[in-house]
């Protein structure tokens, strides 16, 4: 009875093992957990770059048929307001492609033509040069000159208040500087007023670099890739802001 009592105890952890356990557990969780929230995070930006180049597509045909670029919206007194995406909806029939996996819940803030009860927002257009309805004008083919080298749509953050509220803009992304045609408001970006934040970008919708610090972009003759700010800021790479990928000439010098 002795030697079965012993060897039934011995079948047991003591304290110092069942601790042993507990640290391997502990230093394999600290491992894994930050490999699978890159994986996840790598699985969104794999969403996101596939997002991008059906976008891409989308407005390519777009063009196609139109011979323009779109309109980044309808009038104000339209209803139900159209925009950008609701224009490019029907070449891709999946309004799920619009919305970031990577972005925040607060720049969903438009709601769709074809379906009021679903929103959308976070991937801007470039409405400055392609197509602004509050002159209005849109774009041609031939007044984009450099289409591989002009953005048509990049991630945004839209325009932040200083609370880091948005303040609007999550539809569209503004250049670095004001061009020569304007955004359509005093500011010569998309905010005005209360919808901005102080300092020299403060109305400016802004790219988003929530790729690790990069942005996704697309480019008016459909392909995508992804870029830093401090590039799609400064097109010649001398220090100083430049709408160069902006204005459809890959100009440094023009505005």
């Amino acid at each position: 009875m002795d030697m079965t009592h012993r060897r039934t105890e011995n079948l047991g952890f003591t304290l110092i093992e069942l601790l042993v356990v507990i640290a391997i557990i502990a230093i394999l969780s600290a491992i894994l957990f930050p490999v699978f929230a890159r994986a996840k995070e790598s699985a969104k930006r794999t969403t996101c770059v596939s997002n991008t180049r059906q976008i891409g597509m989308a407005l390519t045909m777009y063009v196609i048929d139109y011979e323009r670029y779109p309109q980044h919206s309808s009038p104000a007194t339209q209803s139900p307001r159209t925009r950008w995406a609701d224009y490019l909806y029907p070449y891709v029939g999946n309004d799920q492609m619009f919305i970031c996996p990577v972005s925040t819940l607060d720049v969903l803030g438009k709601t769709w033509a074809h379906n009021p009860n679903r929103k959308y927002g976070g991937y801007g257009y470039n409405y400055q040069y392609l197509g602004n309805s509050r002159f209005p004008f849109t774009a041609t083919e031939s007044d984009v000159v450099a289409p591989a080298e002009t953005i048509a749509f990049a991630d945004t953050r839209g325009v932040r208040r200083d609370d880091g509220s948005v303040g609007g803009g999550e539809y569209v992304v503004d250049p670095p500087l004001e061009s020569a045609r304007g955004s359509g408001r005093p500011s010569g970006f998309y905010g005005q007023g209360a919808e901005c934040g102080s300092g020299v970008h403060g109305c400016r919708s802004i790219p988003d670099s929530r790729h690790l610090g990069f942005i996704a972009v697309v480019f008016a003759d459909g392909h995508s890739k992804a870029m830093k700010l401090s590039v799609l800021d400064d097109y010649d790479g001398d220090g100083q802001w430049d709408n160069g990928w902006w204005n459809g000439y890959a100009d440094s010098s023009r505005r």
